[in-house]
């Protein structure tokens, strides 16, 4: 028994899945008009927030060099920073005294600047505590937070010679060096270290700040745009397939035996069919335009996925939505502004880098969000590898509501 109501269940899904199609191949006219719709305005809106991105000029971040202890040594260490070429491209400093400092801060010309408290060589020399200090823009925190992890991996390098640096000291004691040769060579050895910290990756890389959105702005807004129109795609072509089901056509459905469920079921294959092969076709001639979207070839399968589990929750979503709220009117309302938060929250028109810090947390909670995550981590930071376990279980999640909403419907009806 339970076989036969599964092999009818099979056919009524299939039956509607194929009336889908030839409800779709009426509308060869309107059609390809409704699709090409949310490529033109989001094509616009793409095109000018990359206006507004200077790409070419990438202002470098200035910071300013403060000497408290001027000694010969600070000196010395100033000028190796202020000429460093690990951070010429990205990051310049220049010595100043703290009046100009603070003025150039309040006039929003300086990121930050670099305190070197006085005694600051005595007490390295000693073994007491040497800290630097860092005084940054309120306006740019983030800019400020990139010099503090510098600051920050300076420091612990300078901690974690100096015990070298006493050692040193203390045999060259024993030694019965003089002092001021003893004082020489002790600052020869802690140059040669600043060099090594300068000329190493270590100083920048540790803690890599990047923001894709202004570091690849045609390339981000690119993936951002297709992602977006394939969302509205799904949109457009559920609302086609829901709206045409007439209510006598889904009452004489009943008599027959058929469920919302089978019909849920043969609206999202349809949907996700043609969805899928638009996605394909556009992402292929978005390649062809855009030659720096370089994504390897093992990679397409992980982007599939992540935009197949995307689509599917989008789905289940959009039919919940329809299921619970009896008004068609209203449905196309809230199922509208749905579509709109999802993308929304997706990062792909405001970059996640701009929303609040405390949305961080709650962030990996939107499906929409974590696809597109890792996606721009596959297309722009080259990552092989993708978190696919919790839109999965997402699905599940759906698919167990629908199930459950679909018996409750078929009850109250």
């Amino acid at each position: 028994m339970k076989l036969v109501l599964y092999m009818q269940s099979i056919k009524h899904i299939a039956l509607f899945t194929k009336n889908n199609f030839i409800q779709l191949g009426r509308k060869w006219i309107s059609l390809p008009l409704l699709l090409l719709l949310p490529i033109i305005l989001i094509g616009l809106i793409a095109f000018m927030i990359v206006s507004f991105i200077d790409i070419g000029d990438s202002d470098t971040i200035e910071v300013g060099l403060v000497d408290f202890d001027q000694s010969e040594e600070t000196e010395i260490i100033v000028e190796l920073l202020e000429e460093s070429s690990q951070l010429g491209n990205m990051i310049t400093m220049k010595r100043m005294n703290e009046i100009e400092a603070n003025s150039r801060i309040e006039n929003d010309k300086l990121s930050a600047y670099i305190v070197f408290p006085a005694n600051f060589i005595h007490k390295l020399m000693e073994g007491e505590r040497s800290q630097l200090s860092i005084i940054g823009n309120p306006k740019r925190p983030l800019e400020s937070q990139l010099i503090n992890e510098l600051v920050e991996t300076i420091t612990r390098h300078i901690r974690g010679s100096q015990a070298n640096i006493l050692t040193i000291n203390h045999y060259a004691k024993q030694l019965e060096m003089d002092s001021k040769e003893r004082s020489d060579f002790l600052f020869k050895q802690f140059t040669e270290y600043f060099f090594y910290v300068l000329g190493s990756d270590q100083v920048l890389t540790e803690d890599k700040l990047t923001n894709n959105a202004t570091a690849s702005p045609i390339v981000y807004f690119s993936l951002a745009g297709w992602f977006a129109i394939v969302t509205v795609w799904l949109f457009v072509l559920y609302i086609m397939l829901y709206r045409d089901s007439s209510k006598n056509v889904k009452q004489r459905m009943r008599l027959y035996g058929v469920t919302n469920f089978q019909q849920a079921i043969a609206s999202g294959i349809v949907t996700l069919v043609v969805t899928a092969i638009l996605a394909v076709i556009s992402f292929i001639g978005m390649k062809h335009f855009i030659p720096s979207l370089e994504v390897a070839t093992e990679n397409y399968l992980r982007m599939g996925l992540l935009m197949l589990g995307h689509s599917i929750i989008f789905i289940q979503c959009l039919t919940l939505l329809s299921w619970f709220i009896r008004s068609q009117k209203l449905t196309l309302l809230i199922q509208t502004g749905f579509t709109a938060i999802t993308i929304l929250f997706s990062g792909a028109i405001i970059p996640r880098i701009y929303f609040p810090v405390y949305t961080e947390k709650y962030s990996e909670y939107i499906f929409s969000h974590h696809a597109f995550y890792w996606m721009e981590q596959i297309a722009l930071n080259g990552r092989f590898h993708a978190e696919l376990q919790p839109l999965i279980v997402t699905i599940i999640g759906g698919f167990i509501l629908l199930v459950g909403a679909s018996f409750w419907k078929e009850r109250v009806r």
